[in-house]
């Protein structure tokens, strides 16, 4: 019965060995499942409620020191984030108080107590991080124009052959830089039923980037810099639920099988990140051209995964 129980614990660290998880004193960060947690430890001799609610605070303390120093992209850290803006850095605090508490266990034999917190890095801290949405480019109105097609709900894509895609992209992006609402939903609702079987997701592999920094908002660019992902495509709405930008993940037979790209994921690897913004991955006009012809919901649903090497 032991040997088993052996054999089962071993499976599961193998299976969570391959999750990005960046450990910093006693708080982990994991990028894969996006979220924090952080442990607070007491001094011992202390009665069990001192002892609990003396552990919750320090893990409260631990947790917002750390979080200060994550990237919400290549400029800002969200401590910049708390200091730029008041809004921000009010709810910020208010979310590192209100984080949920998943333990907090009390020794009777040396009398002290250890609190584990948990924050989602989506609904918890970036939702915190876009209350003001002076500061970073997603708000309610890229959320109204992208993440609902209410008003042609059935495009008719049999209207249009597939040697027309790329006509039907270049109006697409005239549309959307008219601020054209009603034309932009109804080509992205034809592109999306023209092509959605063809490739479910994006996988870049990373691996070769030594100096790429892993960033809540990491942004895909051109060779000149010029951002292409995820400005103007993902809504705020899919990015909380999302946690991030893009999902992080050790090795791409375990990527491939993410359900955040399942089931037939297209492949790009990618070599170096623009100048001194280290979370922002420079593409090649070839591997936009790819991304491009991709159909408009897989990038709209973030459904895009950095492998981080084997």
């Amino acid at each position: 019965m032991k040997k088993m129980l052996l054999v089962i614990a071993m499976m599961f660290v193998s299976l969570q060995a391959r999750e990005v998880i960046e450990a910093q004193g006693t708080c982990k960060i994991n990028w894969t499942g996006g979220f924090i947690t952080c442990e607070g430890e007491s001094a011992e001799g202390q009665s069990s409620y001192a002892a609990k609610l003396s552990a919750k605070v320090i893990a409260q303390r631990n947790l917002l020191e750390v979080i200060r120093g994550v990237q919400i992209d290549s400029a800002m850290t969200i401590k910049d984030g708390m200091f730029s803006s008041d809004v921000i850095h009010s709810r910020v605090s208010g979310v590192v108080k209100g984080a949920q508490l998943i333990s907090n266990k009390y020794d009777k034999k040396e009398k002290y107590a250890v609190a584990t917190l948990k924050l989602q890095m989506g609904k918890d801290l970036l939702s915190a991080l876009l209350s003001d949405p002076k500061l970073l480019s997603w708000n309610e109105k890229i959320e109204k124009a992208w993440n609902s097609f209410s008003i042609v709900a059935n495009a008719n894509a049999a209207t249009y052959s597939p040697s027309e895609k790329a006509t039907i992209q270049k109006v697409l992006e005239d549309l959307r830089k008219r601020n054209d609402e009603k034309g932009t939903e109804y080509l992205t609702s034809v592109l999306n039923e023209m092509e959605d079987s063809v490739y479910s997701g994006v996988l870049i592999d990373v691996s070769e980037i030594d100096n790429f920094k892993k960033a809540m908002i990491v942004k895909l660019v051109d060779e000149s810099g010029k951002e292409v992902y995820p400005a103007k495509i993902v809504s705020k709405k899919t990015l909380l639920k999302r946690n991030t930008s893009v999902g992080y993940i050790y090795g791409l037979k375990d990527a491939r099988e993410s359900k955040r790209v399942k089931s037939k994921p297209i492949e790009i690897k990618a070599k170096a990140v623009y100048k001194k913004r280290y979370s922002n991955i420079v593409l090649t006009k070839e591997q936009l051209a790819v991304i491009e012809s991709l159909a408009p919901a897989i990038l709209q649903k973030a459904k895009v995964i950095l492998v981080m090497g084997e």
